[in-house]
């Protein structure tokens, strides 16, 4: 009869170093929704060379998901007219690799390769996600619960640049990300930290990103299903574009506090259908997002 929900989520992270030119990085993860639980762990161990101009570092991480939707947990691919759910909870678990490498360039320019690959098995479905199944004229017939693969295989490269310039900061990034679920993505990020006055500084920042649709994604059906599917839109072909600006200001004792202002607009690819009953209807609309963020950060 009504939504709520409440998020509650907690961080910690340590890093000690491990004799000469050598750090771990340990951290925890923890959050808690109405109908969904977190967990996980992840861990870095890096080493310095050539005169600590190069560090290379391995890491590893394990997550742990419950989910327990409203309602009860609807069986994958079935109709929604039958209502089948079931009680109780649904898990998943991601573990994860990434290999690093730091170099510095220049004495402005300091570059970063990251290689990281992560595996998802067990409930990978969005419980609250249904299809529409549609004739030929484009009326609705039915509705079925959606149907993901059980295993999620993702692999990414990512590389950062930072670029000293004068008192100013450019930082420019690429990344490729890749799936068993057929989903390729490009993410282009830049960034530029200008100084006013004193230690305030003002940062512009762009980003770009633009992504294939899973192998399995369809905006509705025309027959009853057969195999995995989805309309979730994030498992959509989409561009999406960020252009941000923050202010920093600095405080006593190394403090700051930042204002950032960004405005998100995502455009999916395909957004209509040919068929009659749908023609000139909007299936997939463009969403537009405005971000406010208020950030202090202090010493102790």
């Amino acid at each position: 009869t009504s939504f709520h929900d409440l998020r509650v989520a907690g961080d910690v992270n340590w890093t000690q170093p491990v004799g000469i030119g050598n750090k771990l990085s340990v951290g925890a993860h923890l959050s808690k929704e109405y109908d969904f639980i977190s967990a996980s762990a992840n861990g870095m161990f890096s080493r310095d060379f050539n005169n600590r101009n190069t560090t290379l570092g391995v890491g590893a991480s394990a997550e742990f998901d419950q989910v327990k939707a409203v309602g009860g947990t609807p069986l994958p691919g079935t109709s929604y007219a039958l209502f089948r759910k079931q009680d109780g909870a649904e898990n998943k678990r991601v573990y994860g690799a990434q290999l690093g490498l730091t170099q510095v360039m220049a004495r402005n320019w300091i570059t970063q390769l990251n290689l990281s690959v992560d595996r998802s098995t067990g409930y990978l479905n969005d419980p609250y996600k249904i299809l529409s199944q549609v004739n030929a004229g484009g009326v609705t017939t039915d509705y079925w619960f959606e149907n993901r693969p059980d295993t999620h295989t993702r692999r990414s490269a990512y590389l950062g640049n930072k670029l000293a310039l004068g008192r100013s900061v450019l930082d420019v990034a690429y990344r490729y990300g890749t799936d068993d679920w057929g989903i390729d993505s490009h993410t282009v990020t830049a960034k530029y930290r200008l100084r006013v006055g004193g230690s305030a500084y003002i940062e512009p920042q762009l980003r770009w990103y633009r992504q294939g649709a899973a192998d399995f994604y369809s905006l509705f059906l025309t027959s009853a299903p057969t195999g995995f599917m989805s309309a979730d839109p994030r498992l959509a072909a989409f561009t999406a574009k960020t252009v941000g600006l923050k202010l920093g200001l600095p405080l006593a004792g190394g403090g700051e506090v930042g204002l950032r202002l960004e405005g998100y607009q995502q455009d999916p690819k395909v957004r209509s259908s040919s068929l009659a009953g749908l023609s000139g209807l909007d299936l997939n609309p463009r969403l537009r997002a405005v971000v406010l963020q208020l950030d202090w950060r202090f010493g102790f």
